[in-house]
């Protein structure tokens, strides 16, 4: 939860900074948004490569029908709940009063200082060459460059969770600093709040129709296991990581007496990593109002199915710390839909205050999954 709380501390800095300070220091602290901005898109490419790589050599090296199921249910579902997210937001955000392109430079803020920070690699050539190198290392199965992928993993994922997720909170002060400075904070602040009421029950509703299809595939009452999964949720809305949350999901999950203990003990870590539909719902409903209050349009599903289908892939291989979805997703936020900055600084603030809800979705949902995994496998001895 201090993570929530410093990303709200930012956006009410920030507020009171763009009410009160002067413009001379808007324009010196707006010079730490930019370079702060410019920093973090440097990273998320290598982002981008560590995971994947990884991702994908692990799970070519692990034969099997349930690693190909499990794979496979995951990523549909990751689709289903960014489909659910972007019909829930096509239908009810035309009729919540979000002013279209209320983001905008109505009062030119230019900082003293403009540091670029050019990326070593565009966004989609990361994820070509993190796939190439994944696959590449499931053929040669050379040790040496194993090694390195698994140390360069360790890097990053050091580096997102003490020299990345940190500096959130500043890139976000500076965002409402802006943002408030040009008299845009109102329809921003009421957009969240609205985008927030309906993202939360959004998740629920994917819970919902997972165990529902669980229950109906495996003939076995899934809302027990839904039940069973309730200390695996309140745990993930405090710790907001999955990973953090995985032992006591193995324990809830170990708890049900007709899932058999090596579907539990495979498929509840597999989809700790690989299962994230509450974040992708939530950065899909995200990019869909940060989209309209930057860009001044309600995107189709024409223009957002790619984006839909990259981030569904991408939300694969997400580190499993406090931020880490989203901070994948930026890179395709920027190529793909073409947010600037401040859109990506309105993501980031609008994902982490609800990341609790979504962590919490994600491990309940691996639930779910495993249920269908187990009867698939084992059949009528899931009976027994």
């Amino acid at each position: 939860m201090g993570l929530i709380l410093k990303i709200f501390s930012g956006i009410v800095v920030g507020i009171l900074l763009g009410l009160f300070a002067p413009m001379e220091l808007i324009k010196a602290l707006s010079s730490i948004g930019f370079v702060l901005g410019q920093y973090i898109r440097f990273v998320i490419p290598l982002l981008i490569i560590a995971f994947v790589a990884k991702g994908v050599a692990e799970f070519g090296k692990q034969a099997g029908k349930a690693l190909l199921l499990g794979l496979i249910l995951a990523y549909v579902s990751t689709i289903g709940a960014e489909l659910l997210g972007f019909s829930v937001a096509t239908v009810f955000f035309p009729h919540l009063g979000i002013v279209p392109g209320s983001v905008v430079s109505a009062v030119k803020i230019t900082p003293y200082l403009r540091i670029e920070i050019p990326a070593a690699i565009s966004i989609m050539g990361a994820l070509v060459f993190a796939i190439i190198l994944g696959l590449g290392i499931t053929r040669i199965k050379s040790p040496t460059i194993t090694g390195f992928i698994q140390e360069f993993n360790g890097i990053i994922a050091d580096l997102i969770r003490h020299g990345l997720i940190p500096v959130f909170p500043y890139f976000v002060a500076t965002v409402f600093m802006e943002i408030t400075a040009k008299g845009q904070l109102i329809p921003t602040i009421k957009a969240f709040f609205l985008v927030l009421l309906l993202i939360i029950p959004t998740q629920w509703v994917w819970l919902a129709v997972l165990y529902t299809l669980a229950g109906l595939y495996t003939g076995r009452n899934s809302f027990f296991v839904l039940k069973s999964m309730l200390p695996a949720y309140f745990t993930a809305m405090g710790t907001m990581s999955s990973a953090a949350t995985l032992p006591v999901a193995l324990e809830c999950a170990g708890k049900v007496p007709f899932l058999k203990k090596e579907s539990v003990n495979f498929c509840i870590p597999l989809f700790n990593i690989a299962h994230l539909p509450g974040a992708a719902a939530a950065i899909t409903m995200s990019a869909m109002v940060v989209t309209i209050l930057t860009k001044g349009t309600t995107p189709s599903l024409e223009v957002f199915l790619p984006f839909i289908i990259l981030l569904g892939f991408i939300e694969v291989a997400a580190v499993g710390v406090p931020g880490g979805s989203v901070t994948a997703a930026l890179g395709i936020l920027e190529s793909v839909l073409g947010l600037d900055q401040s859109g990506l600084g309105l993501m980031v603030a609008l994902f982490m205050i609800q990341d609790s809800f979504g962590t919490a979705t994600n491990v309940v949902g691996d639930a779910a999954l495993t249920m269908i995994v187990d009867k698939a496998m084992h059949g009528e001895e899931t009976k027994a």
